[in-house]
């Protein structure tokens, strides 16, 4: 620890004996606890950062335990979404909004439909939902367990860490538990795209936010670095812009769930430019019972 925690930590224990010396009881207590969490503080920041290598060693060994759970917590909650097309002054030109009744079911999330642009669905569209989980539900009871397991550990996977140059930054406080703030950026040596996906993972640069306990991603922001071509030669056209910003809050059982999603999307075609913004909004998270 270097003289320059130490000194603010002594002082904070100078003026703690104070305090207790003029006053007695609960005051004090809180007071002399608070100061104790500050000290704790200091010595975690200037704990050494681990490698990014270990870093991401936890990030997949995790993952790949929360892929082959057999059942584990089930959520529910609302999801709102907002596709908005912006004008070339940065305004929504039109705009669709959609609600959902989101189920988390052994890590994976069916999203339900209920409404349209504010109104309830039709029957028919509510008959389309009650297929799409019945569908749904039917995957845990036919599919084979290793792909159920690679399909909910798909976001992070040792083919997509391979991609990425990883840097372990500083550590910080989110949600009071300790996070590791790591960067990332594409590999200098060229990694094969065999789809517009690859491409684009391939092109992306940015910081997550780790949590250092559970190794468990708690935030993520993420941008390309070039344009993205669509098509032979690009006669589709490319993806110019495209950012992302995420936000995943921890459960109280150690469940994380995304809670904000914004992704920016600037495509140009020929001449003409399209930009479109997706916002991803959750509320309301709580148990659910599971389905007989």
């Amino acid at each position: 620890m270097s003289a320059g925690i130490i000194g603010p930590v002594k002082a904070d224990q100078r003026m703690v004996i104070k305090l207790c010396r003029r006053s007695s009881g609960f005051p004090a207590m809180l007071i002399v606890a608070g100061l104790l969490c500050c000290s704790h503080g200091y010595g975690r920041a200037a704990e050494a950062l681990p490698p990014a290598s270990e870093v991401t060693r936890r990030m997949l060994k995790h993952a790949q335990t929360v892929a082959e759970s057999e059942q584990g917590p089930q959520y529910t909650y609302e999801k709102r979404t907002l596709l908005e097309q912006l004008d070339g002054a940065g305004q929504p030109a039109t705009l669709e909004e959609k609600l959902y009744q989101v189920r988390l079911i052994r890590g994976l999330p069916f999203n339900r439909l209920i409404k349209i642009q504010g109104r309830e669905l039709t029957p028919e569209e509510s008959k389309r939902q009650d297929a799409k989980e019945e569908k749904f539900q039917q995957q845990f009871v036919s599919a084979d367990r290793r792909k159920l397991a690679a399909r909910k550990q798909a976001l992070v996977t040792p083919e997509l860490l391979a991609r990425y140059q990883f840097a372990v930054k500083e550590r910080v406080v989110l949600s009071n538990r300790p996070t590791l703030v790591v960067t990332f950026k594409p590999r200098d040596e060229d990694v094969p795209a065999r789809s517009v996906e690859d491409k684009i993972l391939n092109r992306l640069t940015g910081t997550l936010w780790i949590d250092e306990a559970e190794a468990d991603t708690a935030r993520v922001q993420a941008n390309l670095v070039d344009s993205v071509t669509v098509g032979w030669m690009g006669w589709m056209g490319s993806l110019t812009r495209c950012d992302l910003s995420l936000t995943r809050q921890r459960m109280p059982d150690g469940v994380w769930i995304n809670d904000r999603m914004t992704l920016f999307v600037q495509y140009r075609k020929l001449i003409t430019s399209q930009r479109f913004r997706l916002t991803e909004e959750s509320r309301g998270f709580s148990h659910a019972q599971a389905k007989q």
